[in-house]
Protein backbone atom coordinates (compact mmCIF):
# COMPACT_ATOMS: atom_id res chain seq x y z
CA UNK A 1 0.00 0.00 0.00
CA UNK A 2 1.64 3.57 -0.92
CA UNK A 3 2.48 5.96 2.11
CA UNK A 4 -0.37 8.01 1.11
CA UNK A 5 -3.39 5.44 0.50
CA UNK A 6 -2.32 4.53 4.51
CA UNK A 7 -2.34 7.53 5.58
CA UNK A 8 -6.05 8.27 4.30
CA UNK A 9 -6.71 4.99 5.90
CA UNK A 10 -5.70 6.14 8.69
CA UNK A 11 -7.28 9.47 8.71
CA UNK A 12 -10.34 7.64 7.99
CA UNK A 13 -10.22 5.30 11.04
CA UNK A 14 -9.56 8.37 13.33
CA UNK A 15 -12.65 9.93 11.90
CA UNK A 16 -14.66 6.47 12.60
CA UNK A 17 -13.53 6.59 16.47
CA UNK A 18 -14.26 10.43 16.71
CA UNK A 19 -17.66 10.31 15.26
CA UNK A 20 -18.44 7.22 17.40
CA UNK A 21 -17.40 8.62 20.00
CA UNK A 22 -19.52 11.66 19.81
CA UNK A 23 -22.56 9.41 19.16
CA UNK A 24 -21.72 7.77 22.62
CA UNK A 25 -21.54 11.57 24.25
CA UNK A 26 -25.15 12.33 22.35
CA UNK A 27 -26.88 9.57 23.96
CA UNK A 28 -25.80 10.42 27.04
CA UNK A 29 -27.61 13.80 26.37
CA UNK A 30 -30.36 11.67 25.55
CA UNK A 31 -30.23 9.53 28.47
CA UNK A 32 -29.69 12.45 31.18
CA UNK A 33 -32.84 13.67 29.04
CA UNK A 34 -34.64 10.74 29.79
CA UNK A 35 -33.91 10.80 33.26
CA UNK A 36 -34.98 14.09 33.58
CA UNK A 37 -38.61 13.14 31.98
CA UNK A 38 -38.86 10.49 34.27
CA UNK A 39 -38.14 12.52 37.50
CA UNK A 40 -40.32 15.16 36.44
CA UNK A 41 -43.42 12.59 36.41
CA UNK A 42 -42.19 11.17 39.73
CA UNK A 43 -42.29 14.51 40.81
CA UNK A 44 -46.25 13.79 41.58
CA UNK A 45 -45.65 11.57 44.40
CA UNK A 46 -46.43 13.45 47.51
CA UNK A 47 -44.15 10.86 49.71
CA UNK A 48 -40.91 12.57 47.63
CA UNK A 49 -38.71 15.36 49.47
CA UNK A 50 -38.71 18.35 47.47
CA UNK A 51 -35.47 19.66 47.49
CA UNK A 52 -33.95 16.49 47.06
CA UNK A 53 -35.60 15.70 44.49
CA UNK A 54 -35.40 19.14 42.73
CA UNK A 55 -31.73 20.07 43.67
CA UNK A 56 -29.99 16.77 41.61
CA UNK A 57 -32.44 17.32 38.76
CA UNK A 58 -30.97 20.64 37.76
CA UNK A 59 -27.60 20.05 38.64
CA UNK A 60 -28.22 17.33 35.84
CA UNK A 61 -29.55 19.96 33.31
CA UNK A 62 -26.20 21.55 34.24
CA UNK A 63 -23.95 18.23 33.39
CA UNK A 64 -26.31 18.38 30.03
CA UNK A 65 -25.54 21.68 29.28
CA UNK A 66 -21.68 20.71 29.28
CA UNK A 67 -21.74 17.89 27.06
CA UNK A 68 -23.75 20.20 24.82
CA UNK A 69 -20.64 22.67 24.86
CA UNK A 70 -18.21 19.82 24.44
CA UNK A 71 -20.06 18.44 21.26
CA UNK A 72 -19.67 21.79 19.74
CA UNK A 73 -15.69 22.41 20.37
CA UNK A 74 -15.15 18.81 19.23
CA UNK A 75 -17.47 18.72 16.17
CA UNK A 76 -14.11 19.41 14.16
CA UNK A 77 -10.76 18.20 15.08
CA UNK A 78 -8.79 21.48 15.87
CA UNK A 79 -7.71 23.29 18.80
CA UNK A 80 -11.13 24.39 20.13
CA UNK A 81 -10.36 20.98 22.08
CA UNK A 82 -8.27 22.87 24.78
CA UNK A 83 -11.15 24.19 26.48
CA UNK A 84 -12.95 21.04 26.75
CA UNK A 85 -10.89 20.51 29.96
CA UNK A 86 -12.53 22.74 31.99
CA UNK A 87 -15.57 22.20 30.71
CA UNK A 88 -15.64 18.54 31.57
CA UNK A 89 -13.81 19.13 34.89
CA UNK A 90 -16.73 20.96 36.37
CA UNK A 91 -19.04 18.68 34.92
CA UNK A 92 -17.62 15.78 36.74
CA UNK A 93 -17.90 18.09 39.83
CA UNK A 94 -21.51 18.99 39.13
CA UNK A 95 -21.99 15.03 38.96
CA UNK A 96 -20.03 14.15 41.76
CA UNK A 97 -22.12 16.64 44.00
CA UNK A 98 -25.35 15.50 42.39
CA UNK A 99 -24.99 12.55 42.99
CA UNK A 100 -24.02 13.11 46.23
CA UNK A 101 -26.81 15.57 47.35
CA UNK A 102 -29.51 12.61 45.82
CA UNK A 103 -28.04 9.65 48.16
CA UNK A 104 -27.41 11.72 51.34
CA UNK A 105 -31.15 13.31 50.98
CA UNK A 106 -32.79 16.19 52.43
CA UNK A 107 -30.42 17.59 54.57
CA UNK A 108 -27.53 18.12 52.12
CA UNK A 109 -29.92 19.37 49.92
CA UNK A 110 -31.14 22.30 51.72
CA UNK A 111 -27.11 22.94 52.37
CA UNK A 112 -26.40 23.32 49.32
CA UNK A 113 -29.33 25.46 48.56
CA UNK A 114 -28.08 27.52 52.46
CA UNK A 115 -24.76 27.53 50.19
CA UNK A 116 -26.17 28.99 47.12
CA UNK A 117 -27.86 31.77 48.88
CA UNK A 118 -25.25 33.41 51.14
CA UNK A 119 -22.99 32.84 48.02
CA UNK A 120 -25.54 35.04 46.00
CA UNK A 121 -25.94 38.28 48.91
CA UNK A 122 -22.00 37.96 49.16
CA UNK A 123 -21.84 38.31 45.50
CA UNK A 124 -23.63 41.49 45.34
CA UNK A 125 -20.47 43.32 47.55
CA UNK A 126 -17.06 41.91 46.79
CA UNK A 127 -13.99 43.14 47.35
CA UNK A 128 -10.71 42.30 46.33
CA UNK A 129 -7.11 43.66 46.05
CA UNK A 130 -4.53 43.49 42.36
CA UNK A 131 -1.44 44.40 44.08
CA UNK A 132 -2.19 47.53 46.75
CA UNK A 133 -4.94 48.62 44.95
CA UNK A 134 -8.61 47.63 46.37
CA UNK A 135 -10.94 46.22 43.89
CA UNK A 136 -14.72 46.81 44.92
CA UNK A 137 -17.32 45.66 42.88
CA UNK A 138 -20.98 46.35 44.44
CA UNK A 139 -24.76 46.30 43.51
CA UNK A 140 -27.90 47.69 45.54
CA UNK A 141 -31.21 45.85 45.86
CA UNK A 142 -31.99 47.92 48.33
CA UNK A 143 -32.74 45.25 50.61
CA UNK A 144 -31.34 44.21 54.33
CA UNK A 145 -30.19 40.71 55.36
CA UNK A 146 -33.10 40.19 57.61
CA UNK A 147 -35.70 41.19 54.51
CA UNK A 148 -34.47 37.39 53.31
CA UNK A 149 -35.82 35.00 55.28
CA UNK A 150 -33.06 32.26 56.24
CA UNK A 151 -30.20 34.48 54.66
CA UNK A 152 -28.45 35.38 58.42
CA UNK A 153 -28.58 31.73 59.64
CA UNK A 154 -27.09 30.54 56.09
CA UNK A 155 -24.65 33.77 55.85
CA UNK A 156 -23.26 32.26 60.08
CA UNK A 157 -23.01 28.60 58.54
CA UNK A 158 -20.89 29.71 56.08
CA UNK A 159 -18.84 32.53 57.76
CA UNK A 160 -15.65 31.13 60.46
CA UNK A 161 -15.07 32.33 63.53
CA UNK A 162 -12.27 34.54 62.32
CA UNK A 163 -14.68 36.57 60.32
CA UNK A 164 -14.18 34.84 57.02
CA UNK A 165 -16.10 33.47 54.36
CA UNK A 166 -16.24 29.60 54.67
CA UNK A 167 -15.74 28.88 50.48
CA UNK A 168 -16.18 25.07 50.58
CA UNK A 169 -20.47 24.26 50.16
CA UNK A 170 -19.39 21.28 52.27
CA UNK A 171 -16.97 19.62 54.95
CA UNK A 172 -16.90 16.73 52.95
CA UNK A 173 -13.66 16.31 49.81
CA UNK A 174 -14.18 15.43 46.88
CA UNK A 175 -13.04 11.74 47.71
CA UNK A 176 -15.11 11.45 50.73
CA UNK A 177 -18.14 12.11 49.09
CA UNK A 178 -17.39 9.80 46.10
CA UNK A 179 -16.77 7.25 48.93
CA UNK A 180 -20.42 8.16 50.45
CA UNK A 181 -22.01 7.60 47.12
CA UNK A 182 -19.76 4.61 46.47
CA UNK A 183 -21.64 2.72 50.18
CA UNK A 184 -25.22 3.61 48.78
CA UNK A 185 -24.56 2.46 44.57
CA UNK A 186 -21.50 0.82 43.95
CA UNK A 187 -21.22 1.30 40.43
CA UNK A 188 -21.93 4.95 40.48
CA UNK A 189 -19.31 5.64 43.22
CA UNK A 190 -16.72 3.71 40.71
CA UNK A 191 -17.85 5.59 37.67
CA UNK A 192 -17.24 8.82 39.50
CA UNK A 193 -14.06 8.14 40.90
CA UNK A 194 -12.89 6.85 37.25
CA UNK A 195 -14.15 10.22 35.58
CA UNK A 196 -12.48 11.95 38.49
CA UNK A 197 -9.65 10.32 38.16
CA UNK A 198 -9.54 10.56 34.33
CA UNK A 199 -9.74 14.81 34.14
CA UNK A 200 -8.55 15.80 37.59
CA UNK A 201 -4.99 16.44 37.21
CA UNK A 202 -5.06 17.55 32.99
CA UNK A 203 -7.77 19.50 34.07
CA UNK A 204 -5.67 21.25 36.62
CA UNK A 205 -2.73 22.63 34.53
CA UNK A 206 -4.44 23.43 31.72
CA UNK A 207 -6.67 25.82 33.71
CA UNK A 208 -3.59 27.02 35.69
CA UNK A 209 -1.99 27.85 32.79
CA UNK A 210 1.42 26.13 33.86
CA UNK A 211 3.78 25.56 31.29
CA UNK A 212 3.52 21.32 31.73
CA UNK A 213 -0.42 22.15 30.31
CA UNK A 214 0.53 24.05 27.60
CA UNK A 215 3.18 21.13 26.55
CA UNK A 216 0.79 18.41 27.68
CA UNK A 217 -1.93 20.06 24.88
CA UNK A 218 1.20 19.69 22.28
CA UNK A 219 2.42 16.11 23.60
CA UNK A 220 0.12 14.29 25.89
CA UNK A 221 2.25 11.19 27.19
CA UNK A 222 4.26 10.91 24.18
CA UNK A 223 7.56 10.75 23.11
CA UNK A 224 7.97 13.94 21.54
CA UNK A 225 5.22 17.03 20.64
CA UNK A 226 3.12 16.57 17.35
CA UNK A 227 5.20 18.25 14.81
CA UNK A 228 2.58 18.04 11.98
CA UNK A 229 -1.38 18.23 11.49
CA UNK A 230 -1.63 14.32 11.07
CA UNK A 231 0.45 13.90 14.05
CA UNK A 232 -1.80 16.12 15.97
CA UNK A 233 -4.68 14.57 15.11
CA UNK A 234 -3.60 11.39 16.65
CA UNK A 235 -3.10 12.89 19.72
CA UNK A 236 -6.38 15.02 19.54
CA UNK A 237 -8.35 11.90 18.94
CA UNK A 238 -6.28 9.17 20.66
CA UNK A 239 -5.13 10.56 23.97
CA UNK A 240 -7.19 14.36 24.30
CA UNK A 241 -10.38 13.48 22.94
CA UNK A 242 -10.46 9.97 25.09
CA UNK A 243 -9.70 11.61 28.17
CA UNK A 244 -12.65 14.05 27.57
CA UNK A 245 -15.13 10.71 26.42
CA UNK A 246 -14.38 8.81 28.98
CA UNK A 247 -14.49 11.25 32.13
CA UNK A 248 -17.69 12.51 30.69
CA UNK A 249 -19.50 9.36 30.25
CA UNK A 250 -18.58 8.44 33.40
CA UNK A 251 -19.60 11.42 35.27
CA UNK A 252 -23.00 11.15 33.65
CA UNK A 253 -23.59 7.40 33.95
CA UNK A 254 -22.54 7.58 37.84
CA UNK A 255 -25.59 10.29 38.74
CA UNK A 256 -27.84 8.78 36.45
CA UNK A 257 -27.08 5.06 38.17
CA UNK A 258 -27.21 7.08 41.59
CA UNK A 259 -30.28 9.19 40.87
CA UNK A 260 -32.10 6.91 39.34
CA UNK A 261 -31.21 4.36 42.32
CA UNK A 262 -32.88 6.52 44.87
CA UNK A 263 -35.91 6.94 42.84
CA UNK A 264 -36.29 3.38 42.12
CA UNK A 265 -36.29 3.68 38.12
CA UNK A 266 -33.91 1.09 37.36
CA UNK A 267 -34.39 1.32 33.57
CA UNK A 268 -32.32 3.77 33.34
CA UNK A 269 -29.46 2.07 34.57
CA UNK A 270 -29.91 -0.80 32.25
CA UNK A 271 -29.52 1.68 29.19
CA UNK A 272 -25.99 2.84 30.93
CA UNK A 273 -24.72 -1.14 30.94
CA UNK A 274 -25.48 -0.92 27.17
CA UNK A 275 -24.02 2.51 26.41
CA UNK A 276 -20.57 1.52 28.46
CA UNK A 277 -20.29 -1.85 26.06
CA UNK A 278 -20.29 0.65 23.36
CA UNK A 279 -17.48 2.88 25.06
CA UNK A 280 -15.86 -0.24 26.04
CA UNK A 281 -15.75 -1.48 22.55
CA UNK A 282 -14.63 1.68 20.99
CA UNK A 283 -11.69 2.32 23.47
CA UNK A 284 -10.12 -1.13 22.74
CA UNK A 285 -10.31 -0.57 19.22
CA UNK A 286 -8.37 3.01 19.45
CA UNK A 287 -6.14 1.44 21.88
CA UNK A 288 -5.59 -1.56 19.73
CA UNK A 289 -4.42 0.55 16.35
CA UNK A 290 -2.31 3.10 18.88
CA UNK A 291 1.16 2.42 17.93
CA UNK A 292 2.23 3.35 21.36
CA UNK A 293 0.78 0.46 23.52
CA UNK A 294 2.54 1.11 26.63
CA UNK A 295 -0.14 2.61 28.86
CA UNK A 296 -2.15 0.63 30.91
CA UNK A 297 -5.23 1.29 33.03
CA UNK A 298 -6.58 -1.41 36.32
CA UNK A 299 -8.50 -0.94 39.46
CA UNK A 300 -7.71 -2.72 42.29
CA UNK A 301 -10.09 -2.38 45.44
CA UNK A 302 -8.14 -0.73 48.83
Amino acid sequence: MEESEELAARRAKLSGYHQRGRNILRAQTHAIDSLIHALHEHELDPAIDREAFRVPLLMLQAIGVSIHSVLELTRERNMGIRDCFGIVRAAVETAINAAFIAVSGEYTAEKAIRHMRQKRWRDLHRQGRVGNIRITASRDVDLEVDDLPGLREALDEYTNKRGEEVRDWTAESLQKRIAIISDFHRRAGLSLGVAQFAIYRPASELLHGTYYGVNLFWQGSRDRPAKNGDEFDALWVTEHFVTLLTALFFAVSGAIDAIASVHSLAGHSKRQDALSQELSVLIEQMGGDDDDDEHTFSTESA
